[in-house]
């Protein structure tokens, strides 16, 4: 079973990854920083990274320098999954050393094959991809993709609006999306919805 370090400050990410990559039969751990990253990356010396770029603490090319390091001294493959989606941001990954940089929002089907594809994998993903949303927030999708408006989905569910509003608030931050359209879409793609 392969070991894959996932390291990304926002939770919700963390969490659907090691969920997406645990059905996919692999060994996972998680770090939300840099100093658990080092710590997690000795200990359990992964055979693949995948790198946020934009934490909080220090970035991910510092940490990418930790890793490499002692006392981690890590030589697998190291993929950055980012917002940072400028030209210049992904050379900037791969002068690095990146073998892959991959931009949210990330279909987790793509993240899988591509983690195939850098372990040597062959073949396609095993299992369904988890999804990070409720059953609540599944069915908001759900009519909003059917062409239903804020109101008509709140009366469908005899929710108010202000409901389903935050409800879709959480999903944007769940899927990293800024609209409506980009979350049906990612719910559509990865069979969600």
């Amino acid at each position: 079973m392969h070991r894959v370090l996932v390291v990304d400050d926002e939770p919700d990410i963390r969490r659907l990854v090691k969920e997406a990559l645990s059905v996919s039969g692999y060994q996972v751990e998680t770090a939300a920083d840099g100093d658990e990253a080092v710590r997690k990356g000795a200990l359990t010396l992964p055979e693949l990274v995948l790198l946020d770029i934009m934490m909080p603490k220090e970035d991910g090319f510092a940490v990418y320098e930790r890793l490499r390091a002692k006392p981690a001294g890590l030589v697998c493959p190291i993929i950055f999954l980012t917002a940072r989606r400028e030209i210049d941001d992904k050379l900037a990954g791969f002068r690095q050393g990146a073998v892959d940089y991959i931009t949210k929002p990330f279909h987790i089907k793509e993240l899988v094959a591509r983690v195939k594809v850098h372990l040597d994998e062959p073949g396609p993903p095993k299992g369904d991809v988890p999804s990070p949303l409720t059953e609540r927030e599944r069915e908001i999708v759900r009519l909003l993709s059917s062409g239903k408006t804020y109101k008509q989905v709140a009366r469908a569910l005899a929710l108010s609006q202000s409901t389903v509003r935050n409800h879709l608030h959480n999903v944007y931050q769940k899927l990293n999306v800024v609209d409506r359209a980009q979350a049906v879409i990612v719910s559509r793609e990865n069979g969600w919805v």
